[in-house]
């Protein structure tokens, strides 16, 4: 028993050091953003110095009627994306689910997206592809004598969600595609023989199957796209206006465009206690969804 407590003891101090670089690197930078937002501090103007102001800068954000614009398009840039993602995620690892000749090829091609930076696959959009002069955008256009379609400008955030589905989609599909491979053969052939048609093989066995995996690739998902900041920074700016803004983009607007250090770290905070509480519906609602499947 004492050799036991000895090893044990020496197992904890082993991880000390792991678990003081996490804090360090996590929690120290979270400390020092909920420091800022009680001051304020205008970047520009060193004549006015650094003044505590309490919840000056909380209540700034919360009578701002551009704080409440671009939260629901977070929220709207975040539900639709998931759920697109998860769709086609489901549908390609569905079809590459398969063997044939080249799928390892097709799975490639499928997932390389997933790789590309967030700012170099924003540039390739804007400049090369939707542009409505320089790109296929505008000489599509030109093919048929009609006038090219500003998307980045009349169209911002959709486009802004096209592309974030078109980035992120191959995520999902490497997750559930892990998932549908995992799924034992001799089930799916005990279901051909009981008569399983392939829907009822797919809602009854494959998806209840994988249904950690979705899970996985929801909540992970969640976090990637709530911080999304790239592709909004090299193709709408977050505009016209904040019409294509997230919240992340946003703390970045304020803090670098209005030069209000206070203020952003207040909406930097607020950001992280609405991830997590998003995250924790989501946590709560899966673990109900699941106990629902075991029944």
């Amino acid at each position: 028993m004492q050799d036991q407590s000895r090893e044990n003891r020496r197992s904890r101090f082993l991880t000390l050091p792991a678990i003081l670089v996490v804090a360090v690197v996590t929690q120290v930078p979270l400390l020092v953003t909920l420091g800022l937002s009680f001051v304020r501090w205008i970047v520009v103007r060193p004549d006015l110095g650094i003044s505590f102001t309490g919840i000056g800068n909380y209540f700034l954000i919360f009578t701002d009627p551009d704080f409440y614009a671009v939260v629901l398009q977070t929220i709207e840039l975040t539900l639709v994306s998931l759920a697109a993602c998860t769709v086609l995620g489901l549908m390609f690892a569905l079809l590459l689910n398969r063997d044939f000749f080249g799928v390892n090829v097709i799975r490639t091609l499928v997932i390389s997206p997933f790789f590309i930076m967030d700012a170099v696959a924003g540039i390739i959009w804007k400049t090369l592809i939707l542009h409505p002069s320089f790109g296929f955008n505008g000489l599509f256009a030109s093919l048929l004598h009609t006038k090219p379609v500003d998307f980045f400008g009349v169209y911002s955030l959709m486009t802004v969600i096209v592309l974030t589905v078109w980035q992120w989609t191959p995520f999902f599909i490497l997750v559930l595609l892990a998932g549908l491979q995992g799924i034992s053969e001799e089930i799916l052939d005990s279901a051909r023989v009981d008569g399983a048609g392939w829907f009822r093989t797919l809602f009854s066995i494959k998806i209840p199957a994988i249904y950690n995996h979705i899970e996985v690739a929801i909540m992970l998902g969640t976090i990637f796209i709530l911080k999304v900041f790239g592709l909004i920074y090299v193709t709408t700016s977050g505009g016209p206006g904040v019409s294509s803004s997230n919240l992340a983009y946003y703390v970045y607007r304020v803090a670098f465009y209005g030069w209000d250090v206070g203020r952003a770290a207040a909406i930097a905070v607020v950001t992280a206690v609405l991830t997590l509480i998003a995250i924790m519906a989501l946590f709560r609602f899966f673990r109900r969804r699941f106990r629902e499947w075991e029944v």
